[in-house]
């Protein structure tokens, strides 16, 4: 999660306590008010944000809208990450399909003869015919 953004010339813009949120709702002005949440982030008063010059003023803007974006908020997805099984019923995409039945048929290959299914039924987390599936699906995209 982003918690601070230094924006050149200006500042560390961060996010506004209880108290600053509290002081803006109360501002009778709306024009200020849009301005001071700008302003209260970078440690500043309305005044001398709006004494900045308008390249300034509008790389707190970038930075404030970087400091508020959902992906500032969501945790960082690792990149290696396995991949979910499907849930009951639910629509798998075709390229999922394929890869997860390449995983299956690596799986199938290193387990000795008989013993694929038990482990599907067992280990794996999927049926056997949603696997048989999968599988057919990889072997469909490998010949293609």
């Amino acid at each position: 999660m982003i918690t601070e953004i230094d924006v050149d010339g200006v500042g560390i813009m961060r996010h506004l306590n209880n108290w600053q949120v509290m002081a803006i709702r109360k501002m009778a002005n709306s024009k200020r008010r849009s301005i001071a949440e700008l302003a209260f982030g970078l440690g500043m008063t309305v005044r001398q944000f709006q004494d900045l010059s308008v390249s300034h003023q509008n790389a707190a803007r970038e930075a404030h809208k970087r400091l508020y974006s959902p992906e500032a908020f969501s945790p960082p997805k690792p990149e290696n990450a396995p991949m979910r099984l499907p849930r009951p019923y639910e629509r798998v995409p075709e390229n999922k399909m394929a890869a997860l039945g390449a995983e299956l048929l690596q799986v199938k290959r290193k387990l000795p003869h008989g013993h694929f299914r038990l482990w599907v039924e067992e280990k794996s987390g999927i049926s056997y015919s949603q696997a048989q599936r999968f599988m057919r699906m990889a072997k469909e995209a490998k010949a293609a």
